[in-house]
């Protein structure tokens, strides 16, 4: 049983349906029959683009599924020569690698949804939410770490509906309810400890809105970004979506620095930002929704991987394991490689599971962790960093950014931290690092 049909939750149900039976996916929201942003993904209304990296995930689960996801309407755009990127003040050299898949959220979780739902032995439970989980016996043998319960099911009840509980079975549950941790929380309930829980103020405020642009206005580019820099800490990004949609998404670190919400404010927040080309296509661009607006208040990894005792039965994945800053756009993608690591897992069986997939998860987040609170913590609005380090380590962004914008080697190892599609560890190359050294300043 898969609690929450987001993005990870999607995967995660792909993930079990080669190694179950049956697999029953559960949302407290109900769908409506055309994309929408709901309820349980409040920032579904803001950018989203799947990098390379989760793009071959999904694919593998999914056989077709981007060039489905493309023919239905989503624009494949090129990493670096085909998306303006300015990162920490510089532009970042234009060079073919890789591309991005631009969709708005609710048109790419439909289609997953629809190949998960189209599974001979996936269903789907519309409009029910967990209440807290079933448990029975001692665990088996061979749950190294288990030491006692077995989750065996979870309580249902309908969404808003009083005395609607019911009892549902299952031989493993998944939390994919997001990063409120109620699975962390439940682990309390049962008697073992809750996980230990790192987290990072980083007080985003966002505000998107959806246009539909003239032809050929923008020009060839596919999408702009502009990312905070320690002095102007606001950002934004604008990128072409399905069906000729544009989708612009700004932010702020720092309450300060939060996008406004009325629309001429709104587009001149954007245009401090923005070459004056750009800022005339916005002006005749037609709005096509109105101004969403969303918080991010803090990071959030939960560090499962160290735990001794955890019950058999219960894994958490996604969000509710680890919670990235959106403004760096890994989320999807590391909730795709976790479903990727919960499959390499179930290959093992499933005794001993939830300890084994916790040590895989966090492989999969400790680069994307490292990588994205280290650029948070150059900003000064960022709390909790000793102001030497944070200007150090604005320094060292900076000067990396200058490099990227005038060596390729350097720009494609810069889109391969960010992306996932390769290890930050190429940024340490030797001629990376002398790169990044003559334009230290």
């Amino acid at each position: 049983m898969v609690l929450g049909a987001g993005i990870a939750g999607l995967c995660s149900a792909r993930a079990l349906s080669g190694h179950f039976d049956r697999v029953t996916l559960v949302e407290r929201d109900a769908f409506e029959s055309a994309p929408a942003v709901r309820r349980g993904v409040p920032q579904g209304a803001h950018v989203h683009s799947l990098t390379a990296a989760g793009a071959e995930v999904l694919d593998g689960f999914f056989p077709g599924l981007v060039a489905e996801l493309v023919r239905a309407g989503g624009t494949f755009a090129g990493a670096l020569d085909e998306l303006d990127i300015v990162f920490f003040g510089s532009r970042l050299r234009q060079v073919p690698i890789g591309r991005v898949l631009q969709t708005s959220r609710p048109f790419l979780e439909g289609q997953l949804r629809e190949r998960v739902a189209a599974l001979p032995n996936v269903s789907l439970r519309q409009g029910f939410e967990a209440t807290a989980p079933i448990a029975a016996g001692p665990a088996r043998a061979g749950g190294a770490g288990s030491s006692g319960v077995r989750v065996s099911g979870v309580r249902l009840s309908r969404a808003g509906v009083a005395g609607s509980s019911e009892d549902l079975a299952a031989d493993l549950v998944l939390d994919a309810m997001g990063r409120a941790g109620r699975g962390a929380a439940w682990l309390r309930s049962l008697g073992y400890p809750a996980p230990a829980e790192r987290r990072l103020r980083v007080d985003v405020g966002y505000a998107s809105r959806r246009f539909q642009v003239p032809p050929g206005v923008l020009g060839a580019a596919k999408g702009v970004l502009v990312g905070a820099t320690p002095a102007r800490p606001r950002g934004l990004v604008l990128t072409q979506q399905e069906n000729d949609a544009w989708v612009l998404s700004l932010y702020g670190f720092g309450l300060e620095n939060h996008p406004p919400q009325t629309p001429e404010e709104f587009l001149a927040f954007a245009g401090a930002m923005l070459p004056a080309a750009t800022r005339k296509a916005l002006a005749v661009a037609e709005p096509l929704t109105g101004i969403s607006a969303f918080k991010y208040p803090d990071c959030v990894r939960r560090e499962y991987h160290r735990l001794r005792r955890v019950p058999e039965g219960l894994v958490s994945v996604g969000d509710a394991v680890c919670s990235l800053n959106p403004i760096y756009g890994a989320g999807m993608t590391v909730a795709a490689l976790e479903a990727r690591a919960l499959a390499r897992c179930l290959a093992d069986g499933p005794e001993g599971l939830p300890r084994r997939f916790y040590r895989e998860a966090a492989r999969a987040v400790r680069l994307p962790w490292l990588f994205s609170t280290m650029a948070d913590r150059a900003m000064p609005q960022v709390p909790g960093t000793h102001p030497a380090l944070a200007r150090l380590l604005g320094r060292a962004f900076g000067a990396t950014m200058r490099a990227a914008a005038a060596d390729d080697r350097v720009a494609i190892s810069v889109w391969n931290a960010v992306s996932l599609s390769g290890s930050p560890a190429g940024l340490a190359h030797p001629r990376v690092t002398a790169a990044v050294i003559r334009h230290w300043s």
